[in-house]
């Protein structure tokens, strides 16, 4: 079904950066509103539909025109936000704000990112703060919601994070080895995560569907 309008919130992290032009380039939406704190070099591309958004109240998305499907690509950390506190709104409610909005304006497919391991249980803040979010998305009502849950990241990001480099690095060299229950642990690129996400909303299967890293690399090859 070609003609449709999504929205991008995270053009321009990791995962935004990959997925933004293939929403442009497929035959499915004729138009991608992004919204976003500051203009993004994406505003000069076709179909592009860019709109100033603070995001502090959720509720009132700059958006009156019927939408298909939600991308949510945010993500940050809690050294770059500044607090505990910012990370949680970006990480955790804005996407659960999000898809709260999508729901009660009929938006077909919420798909966002998460982080495999996500639990609101865990012990670690980061963990836990995933897990919350995960829970609100999937409690939010949306006809068709699918939570990605990819390994470590591998790809172009805007700032570095000795982590995710040494973590994915070593995971880079032992993925080869890495099969059966160990699969979904292997580091994933940025733009498989990007790709899966697509083709997710193309499904847009009733439901909440949680896509897990090994499923992500199948997805996404």
């Amino acid at each position: 079904m070609s003609g449709q309008t999504a929205i991008i919130v995270g053009a321009t992290g990791a995962i935004g950066r990959k997925l933004t032009p293939l929403i442009v380039s497929s035959k499915r939406y004729a138009k991608l509103v992004i919204l976003h704190r500051r203009p993004t070099r994406f505003s000069s591309l076709g179909k592009v539909d860019e709109r100033l958004f603070d995001f502090q109240t959720l509720s009132a998305l700059p958006v009156d025109e019927p939408i298909e499907d939600i991308f949510c690509c945010v993500g940050t950390t809690q050294k770059k936000a500044g607090s505990f506190e910012a990370f949680q709104h970006v990480d955790r409610d804005i996407p659960v704000g999000l898809a709260k909005w999508a729901a009660s304006h009929q938006v077909g497919t919420f798909v966002t990112v998460s982080t495999i391991g996500a639990n609101a249980k865990s012990l670690s803040p980061y963990m836990r703060t995933k897990g919350e979010m995960e829970d609100g998305v999937s409690s939010a009502g949306v006809r068709s919601t699918y939570i990605m849950r990819p390994s470590l990241l591998r790809g172009e990001r805007s700032e570095f994070r000795l982590a995710e480099e040494v973590g994915g690095g070593a995971l880079a060299i032992l993925g080869p080895i890495m099969i059966g229950p160990f699969k979904k642990y292997r580091a994933v690129r940025t733009e498989t995560v990007a790709k899966a996400m697509l083709l997710c909303a193309q499904m847009s299967e009733p439901g909440v569907h949680v896509v897990q890293s090994d499923t992500i690399q199948d997805l996404g090859a």
